[in-house]
């Protein structure tokens, strides 16, 4: 995985959700980040609501950077 920077959007899978979401990194800790949820699968989203679509993702679940066109 290549260095992960805050504000730049990820394909990624947070702590309790059963899919991958499209999350914009906002804060970095130790090993894991905090994500603002963009998109989600349609099994997800009341998770991701009561969460305030904010969510802990752990570096290892950080797939892909998604680069805008």
């Amino acid at each position: 995985m290549e260095q992960i920077n805050i504000g730049q959007t990820y394909r990624c899978q947070p702590v309790g959700t059963k899919k991958h979401v499209e999350g914009t990194i906002e804060k970095l800790y130790l090993n894991t980040a905090l994500i603002i949820v963009k998109a989600c699968e349609e099994e997800d989203k009341e998770w991701v609501f009561e969460c305030n679509h904010r969510m802990i993702v752990t570096f290892n679940n950080i797939h892909a950077a998604i680069h805008a066109a």
